[in-house]
């Protein structure tokens, strides 16, 4: 079983965490992710407060992951503080349940942080794929004016603003799938006990503490951005990609989606 009581790898680099509720389809979609990460040791530490514990976790027979099925109802930011303590690791990185990581995204990413040493990164600019919509996307949060597509559960629609939109002042700190920070910066200002916004609330206080934060815009498919009909975020590309540029570019990611389990509703 995946828990404390089994003997765990020495002096991880970097601890992955993930909080999860009601994702069994979705868990060995994101092990695979963790798995074939080509960094140095690394440990992967699973919050989950579904109602049942996982039979996917409980089977895995892996010293690199610590599960945790916690009884009661948590906030995503409670679920990330209790990740985040037991992180032996003093780089901690976001993998979410529903998001594809590219086997380079670790090593790309702490050799970026290293390079500038940054307290924290993550993506301004990354690829998305709507499972609504059944399109790709890219999307450069630091562009807060021109064409934009508004992409939901809903209905898309296009929406063009002049000037900078005053909605996305602070988007581009959010979308906490692509964080990667030490974990004295997370012991300095945890998260707020929210699920919505806890990410960028996050950034900001880290920002305003005087935290080096490094964006890195990825153009070449470190990660995807999964949007489904249960997203409570909104996302706003300017680029609609074409099948067949992703396919010619990033086969990775046609791969993962077909790959991809059916995400049941909550």
């Amino acid at each position: 079983m995946p828990n404390s009581s089994i003997a765990r790898i020495d002096a991880p680099i970097v601890s992955v965490i993930t909080p999860t509720w009601q994702r069994e389809a979705m868990l060995p979609f994101a092990y695979r992710s963790f798995a074939q990460q080509d960094v140095g040791a690394c440990e992967w530490i699973v919050i989950d407060d579904s109602a049942a514990p996982s039979a996917f976790m409980m089977s895995l027979n892996d010293p690199r992951v610590v599960y945790r099925h916690v009884s009661r109802r948590m906030s995503i930011g409670e679920k990330r503080n209790l990740a985040a303590d037991l992180a032996r690791a003093d780089i901690i990185a976001h993998f979410d349940d529903d998001e594809f990581y590219a086997p380079n995204y670790l090593r790309t990413t702490l050799h970026q942080m290293k390079a500038a040493k940054a307290d924290m990164i993550k993506l301004s600019a990354f690829f998305l794929y709507s499972r609504v919509y059944g399109k790709f996307a890219w999307w450069d949060t630091r562009r807060k004016s021109g064409l934009h597509f508004r992409w939901s559960p809903q209905p898309m629609t296009v929406l063009n603003f002049p000037t900078e939109h005053a909605a996305f002042a602070d988007n581009h700190l959010g979308y906490g799938f692509s964080y990667v920070y030490t974990k004295r910066l997370w012991a300095a200002g945890p998260f707020e006990p929210k699920s919505f916004n806890e990410d960028g609330l996050f950034t900001l206080a880290a920002c305003t503490r005087g935290e080096n934060l490094l964006l890195l815009a990825d153009d070449i498919g470190l990660c995807m951005h999964v949007l489904h009909a249960y997203n409570t975020s909104v996302s706003f590309p300017q680029y609609i990609l074409p099948h067949a540029l992703v396919a010619r570019h990033f086969p990775s990611f046609i791969e993962a989606m077909r790959e991809l389990p059916e995400i049941a509703r909550p």
